[in-house]
Parts: structure tokens; C-alpha cells; sequence
């Protein structure tokens, strides 16, 4: 399993509500990006998205995903200057409208969902690009837009669990496919593959073939997490999937994350989720 795989695999998603936007004529409108995730398709027409220093074209049948609690754009074009996105889609009350719309006519309609990360695992987002743009003709997506299309003017249950779906495959078909930093990614594979080794960022830089401060620098700067902190959240969301989804003991789930001691890793995870291995197992 890739690096990108297993982050992916460890992460406890949960989604918000997916909503049409309809729009025409000239337009534009800005989002705060208090999400973790967020998967839009371009359904009809056309948008531009800026997402901090990139910009594209999505059309019709496009898709992206935004990783991280960025700000971005979206506009019928690059000049038009932008309102914010909440009151076109939420009422005065904060509930959601059925549909948000914005500019005059209707030639553009997307359909958006946002998607939050336990909050401990959200750091660890880090390892995915700032937007990932997933063209029609490359998309393996294509069957699960079809049916977001004819769908649209439907039920908003269907829309959400139909937008879940299209992250999923978003996410699984670019960490497929994704390359590893060249210079770091020697460094992360390793680490990926000996969870429970006791890492040091000395044997790390070694496997990078960088001096230790230089590849400390060069990491936080990639992943926004120093390496040792990416290594603890890493083995506690492996820990907390394990917890989840198998019958392991506690000590059996230590060992593999590298603890020595049930007791040094029940502290850890504690410190991590806020609850000891076995609320958090009671709780799942």
C-alpha cells in the first residue's frame, strides 16, 4: 500500500450535505473553506476555480476535490469580482436551500459537498495536493457522474450519498496514481512500511539523502507537519482504524504501532482522541 493509500484508509469521513448550485449570465463567489474536504462536479456548463496560487477551467463533466480548510473561487470567468458563498446557499436561519443560485439565466450548474475529518486525523491531509482536477476524459468517475446528473432535481439523499461515492473515487483513483515527492518520498515509503519502527528524523533524512535540518525544513514545509508529528498522528489513526474495525487487543494494536507498553500508548492515544483505546473502541 502507497503512503497516499494508507492516510486515505485511516480516515474517518463524515459528509455534509450536497447542493446544486445553478448559475448565468456573469458571476462569482468565494468560500471561507472551513471543510476538510470538498468534492465538486460540473454538471452543465462550465466554472473557473481558483484554489490559493492555481487556477483552471472545470468543464462540463470535470470534477475536483479540495483538501484542507483553504479558501477558494468559483466564477464564470477570472474578472469578476466574487461575493461569499454561505448566503447563496444557507438561509437567514443557517439551514440549507434545496439549491443555491447566483448570476442571471441558468447555463452552469455543479453540484458541491463538503466533508469534515475527526479532528486529530485532519493534519495528516497534508500528504494530498492543495485541489485535485479530475478531467472527463480521464475520469474512472464517469458511471457515478451520470447518475449525479440525472439526479440533480432529485433527492438530496440520493445527492449525498452519490457525492460520498464520488470523493471516495476521487481520492482512491489519484492515490493510485500519485508519485511521491522525489526527494522526500523514499523517506515517507519507509515510514509507511515499518509503522512500528522507533523512527528518528536522522534515519529519515538518511533515507532521503538530505542533511537533517534541511529535511526537516523540507517536510514541514510539504506536509505542514513536522515528521515525528505526522509519524504520531499516522500511527494513531492507524491505531483508532484497528480499534474500529478489528477484535485486536489493545496490546496487540500497541506492538504495532510501536509502543513498547499498552500503558505508553493508551497515554498517547489518550492525548491524541480524548479518550482511552477502549471509550474510543465503545463508542465506534
Amino acid at each position: 500500500m502507497n503512503p497516499l493509500e494508507h492516510v486515505l484508509s485511516t480516515l474517518s469521513v463524515n459528509w455534509a450535505v450536497a447542493t446544486p448550485l445553478h448559475a448565468g449570465g456573469r458571476w462569482a463567489m468565494h468560500f471561507a473553506g472551513r471543510l476538510d474536504l470538498r468534492v465538486e462536479v460540473v454538471v452543465e456548463g462550465r466554472a473557473h476555480i481558483t484554489v490559493g496560487d492555481e487556477s483552471f477551467w472545470a468543464e462540463q463533466g470535470d470534477c475536483y476535490v479540495i483538501a484542507g480548510q483553504r479558501p477558494y473561487r468559483i466564477a464564470s470567468d477570472p474578472d469578476t469580482p466574487s461575493v461569499f458563498a454561505a448566503p447563496i446557499y444557507d438561509h437567514d436561519d443557517g439551514t440549507h436551500r434545496d439549491a443555491g443560485r447566483i448570476g442571471e439565466g441558468h447555463d452552469t450548474t455543479l453540484l458541491g459537498a463538503g466533508f469534515t475529518c475527526e479532528p486529530e486525523a485532519a493534519g495528516l491531509l497534508g500528504v494530498l495536493p492543495p485541489v485535485i482536477h479530475v478531467q472527463a476524459r480521464t475520469s474512472t468517475a464517469q458511471a457515478t457522474i451520470t447518475l449525479i446528473r440525472a439526479e440533480i432535481d432529485g433527492g438530496r439523499m440520493i445527492l449525498d450519498r452519490l457525492s460520498q461515492v464520488l470523493l471516495l473515487q476521487v481520492l482512491r483513483d489519484h492515490a493510485h496514481r500519485a508519485e511521491l515527492h522525489p526527494q522526500l518520498g523514499p523517506a515517507v515509503q519507509a515510514l509507511h512500511d515499518d509503522l512500528g519502527r522507533p523512527w528518528t528524523v536522522s534515519e529519515l533524512a538518511t533515507r532521503a539523502a538530505m542533511s537533517r535540518s534541511t529535511f526537516f525544513l523540507h517536510f514541514k514545509e510539504t506536509v505542514g507537519l513536522t515528521p515525528l508529528d505526522y509519524l504520531l498522528r499516522l500511527r494513531m489513526q492507524t491505531a483508532a482504524k484497528a480499534l474500529r474495525d478489528t477484535p485486536d487487543t489493545v496490546a496487540v494494536i500497541a506492538a504495532t504501532v510501536g509502543y513498547r507498553t499498552e500503558s505508553a500508548f493508551s497515554a498517547a492515544f489518550k492525548r491524541f482522541a480524548g479518550r482511552s483505546p477502549g471509550e474510543y473502541r465503545a463508542t465506534q
